[in-house]
């Protein structure tokens, strides 16, 4: 076989095989057997070894798993990738409705939005990057910024296409997961060989992923239902699905568009009592606002689109014995009663505590030491008692009174007010307690703050006890010498510690925000924060005012935020910690020629790629939203704008060419 008619085979049987693959693994309708394709498959391989210069990292060939990997590479997402919040019942998910209508009245929306209801999968999220319709990239979603490159793993899950029938550069977003039936048969040879058994599919599922062996996790049936397309401008989720399904992936069929939320009730009773039939596991259902064009206007929570919303089915729920209640002093001087329970698996994890929130949650389940309690995960997280079998309580169990005193200091407790009400909560006033500081050290060192990696909560208590810190800037002036000779630590754990903390000097000025552990700010409103001021010099300057009309923080944020840094003790507390640390500016440009405009791009640009003009735009200081809305400031219209300029005309847009563009920068 000369060279010219290899290549033409090779595309032949690629092409074959991925028609075959969607028949398979998308459909569940093959046309051949496994050993046909089998055939198929070793042809092309052969090809493929005899003429390396048609191999291709995409070829189907490549799917059996690469060369082991040394580690997975950190990478970050080019859109933020959100979670949504959840809701419990049919009262909440109306409320998130009537929440929403009222946001898109103020906008002058008089649309009535439609749903689509998707099932949620218990599974891993990940995120698939495609650029001129081949795969390039594939992420975990970690913090929603970044994520661990796990490109070579995926490249074997045999339910997404490696490439697309159109050259488009989009990012998809799937749900990783695993065949109940299959996990049985691994757990089944692992009981026979006398090992530990894998707890639940979802992770196994995460554990397969973040394999450094692609060969491992192409032989365990990874699967990925696709439900979202960032990149690509789609009238709505419905069609959004189709292009999907059209585009070879798997999607899961088992959805519904509903008119109504009494319609989307209908399909989560159907599902409620169903789920567990199904092969994977399913936690609920995820319900979006079909029309795409709302969501812009709808904007985010601190952590979420407003556009979707998690409906969870209820949680798994177990009894177990309750042992004792203790009490934890949290960073803001908080007081949480904490149940210490017999252990219990719940939701594949062993539960041995949970929290019991307040003295009046604990009067109100009249709980008691010594009673069997029902535990679930509210929301699947954290564990919670939500009942008592007071049928099976024993004579002497014992009522649990909330002290009096910290148990930390012995200061009185107290409620308090926040914002206009006194808190369920006692505090302890006592700025000095030694546990608050504790806590508000382990938050500072944690890895959403500074991420001073080795400095876990344990020897954060250890070192604090000793002396050795206590405060923030104390961490940085550790020496070698204080730590080494410490039962427990050597010259090597001692060289580790202290590299870390040199690794944390220089800090993202959102972290060091968040780090600094501000009552009520939280990991996106120290984003918002520090994206809007850019230094900590104009935080520090920000009156309550001008903090409060940042966007997603308000009135009880931004006053909390202005009273810390305005006490002489936190400048001072700052003053000391700067010499020994570099914040980095965030990098944004508000002083740009397009700061806090908003535009929508579409059509075929003269001379600029749709990436280029975005990158270009947000230089400048403007954002780049996905469709028009009565809030985008501008429309970039090229050739063969669509739709979007239809929308655009009709709320009266300004509408602008790449030349325009041009000449207001």
């Amino acid at each position: 076989m000369n060279k010219s008619s290899a290549e033409r085979r090779i595309k032949e049987l690629r092409a074959s095989l991925e028609h075959h693959r969607v028949l398979y693994h998308v459909h569940d309708t093959p046309k051949i057997s496994d050993e046909a394709y089998d055939s198929l498959l070793r042809e092309l391989e052969s090809l493929e070894k005899k003429f390396p210069e048609f191999d291709s990292p995409l070829s189907p060939t490549h799917r059996i798993g690469g060369e082991i990997l040394p580690h997975f590479k950190k990478v970050t997402h080019t859109v933020s990738q959100w979670s949504f919040d959840n809701v419990f019942n049919l009262e909440e998910l109306r409320k998130w409705e009537d929440r929403n209508i009222t946001l898109l009245e103020k906008a002058h929306i008089t649309i009535k939005p439609s749903y689509v209801a998707e099932i949620k999968i218990d599974g891993l999220k990940v995120v698939l990057t495609y650029e001129k319709g081949k795969f390039v990239r594939g992420a975990t979603r970690g913090d929603g910024q970044i994520g661990e490159d796990i490109t070579e793993n995926l490249k074997t899950v045999k339910s997404i296409p490696l490439v697309l029938k159109d050259a488009v550069s989009m990012t998809v977003i799937g749900e990783a997961w695993m065949k109940k039936k299959d996990l049985e048969k691994i757990n089944k040879e692992r009981e026979k060989n006398k090992l530990p058994l894998y707890a639940n599919t979802r992770n196994f599922t995460a554990g397969t992923l973040r394999q450094l062996d692609p060969k491992v996790v192409a032989k365990r049936n990874i699967q990925i239902f696709a439900y979202d397309i960032e990149g690509l401008s789609i009238e709505t989720q419905e069609k959004e699905l189709v292009l999907l399904e059209e585009y070879g992936f798997l999607v899961n069929k088992d959805r519904s568009v509903c008119t109504t939320l009494d319609d989307v009730e209908k399909f989560y009773k159907k599902w409620v009592n169903k789920r567990h039939n199904e092969n994977y596991g399913i936690d609920g259902l995820v319900i979006k606002i079909n029309e795409r064009t709302l969501w812009d206007t709808l904007g985010y929570t601190a952590k979420s689109p407003r556009g979707g919303i998690a409906y969870k089915f209820p949680a798994e729920e177990v009894a177990t014995k309750l042992l004792a209640i203790t009490v934890q002093v949290g960073r803001t001087g908080a007081i949480t009663p904490v149940a210490e329970l017999s252990p219990v698996l719940l939701a594949g994890s062993t539960v041995k505590r949970a929290t019991l929130h307040n003295g009046d949650e604990i009067n109100r389940l009249d709980v008691r030491v010594g009673d069997t309690v029902a535990l679930r995960k509210a929301g699947d997280v954290i564990p919670e008692i939500f009942d008592v079998f007071k049928d099976l309580r024993p004579k002497n169990a014992k009522v649990f009174i909330m002290p009096k005193n910290c148990p930390s200091c012995g200061s009185v407790l107290e409620k308090i007010i926040i914002g206009k009400e006194l808190s369920a909560a006692l505090y302890c006033r006592n700025k000095n307690c030694p546990a608050q500081h504790v806590e508000g050290l382990i938050h500072f060192v944690s890895k959403k703050g500074m991420n001073i990696e080795g400095l876990g909560e344990k020897i954060v208590e250890t070192f604090h006890d000793l002396g050795l810190i206590n405060d923030f800037p104390s961490i940085f002036t550790l020496k070698k010498e204080d730590i080494e000779g410490l039962e427990g630590f050597g010259e090597k754990s001692a060289d580790n510690i202290i590299t870390s903390i040199d690794g944390a000097r220089k800090v993202p000025l959102h972290r060091f925000v968040y780090a600094l552990g501000i009552r009520h700010v939280g990991e996106q409103t120290a984003k918002d924060i520090a994206k809007h001021f850019r230094s900590l010099a104009r935080i520090q300057d920000a009156t309550f005012d001008e903090l409060s009309s940042v966007e997603g923080v308000g009135e009880k944020v931004g006053k909390e935020v202005n009273t810390y840094f305005s006490l002489p003790e936190t400048k001072q507390l700052l003053k000391r910690l700067c010499k020994e640390i570099t914040l980095l500016d965030e990098e944004i440009l508000p002083d740009g020629k397009l700061f806090n405009k908003l535009f929508v791009i579409t059509g075929t640009l003269p001379t600029l790629s749709r990436d280029e003009a975005k990158v270009l735009i947000e230089k400048n200081g403007g954002r780049v939203q996905t469709s028009v809305s009565t809030r985008t400031s501008y429309l970039l219209a090229g050739e063969n704008a669509g739709s979007k300029l239809t929308d655009a005309e009709k709320i009266g847009t300004v509408i602008i060419t790449e030349d325009e563009l041009k000449s207001m920068l």
